[in-house]
């Protein structure tokens, strides 16, 4: 099985939301995949660390819509727990959000780092000035006073 088909959805419910405070990702996942290969794709995907794979069988369902009945299909849930310092996100926009966000702070912090500098280098100069100006001042108190 190619390692791109095993995962085929996220599962967004209430409970794997819950779920991601404790670093678990819940996934719909091929029926005939086994934790192996769900991890190996977790892993090459997100690019991230799993430390374990759990997995859940769900089989159809008897549903009725009217006079007519049915069955949901059967699928296979995968729990992933990553580990630390490893998370996933499903939204792109949140993505986008934190990388504008990281960026807004990176340019920030040069900004503070380059007002430093400025801020010492106006500080040299003001001591060279006040030193200029202490030596003339106290060349011309010698002359006035011969």
């Amino acid at each position: 099985m190619e390692i791109t088909r095993v995962i085929k959805s996220p599962v967004l419910t209430e409970k794997s939301n819950e779920a991601l405070g404790k670093n678990v990702y819940t996934f719909e996942v091929d029926w005939a995949a086994n934790k192996f290969q769900i991890k190996k794709a977790v892993e090459f995907i997100f690019k991230v660390k799993v430390l374990s794979v759990n997995t859940l069988k769900v089989d159809k369902q008897p549903k009725n819509l009217g006079r007519f009945h049915g069955f949901t299909n059967k699928f296979k849930k995968a729990f992933v727990k990553l580990a630390e310092g490893y998370s996933i996100s499903f939204y792109p926009q949140e993505e986008e959000k934190q990388d504008k966000a990281k960026v807004e702070k990176e340019k920030a912090e040069a900004i503070k780092a380059e007002k430093e500098k400025n801020a010492e280098k106006e500080a040299k100069l003001a001591e060279k000035i006040a030193a200029k100006k202490a030596k003339k001042s106290s060349a011309t108190k010698e002359k006035e006073e011969k």
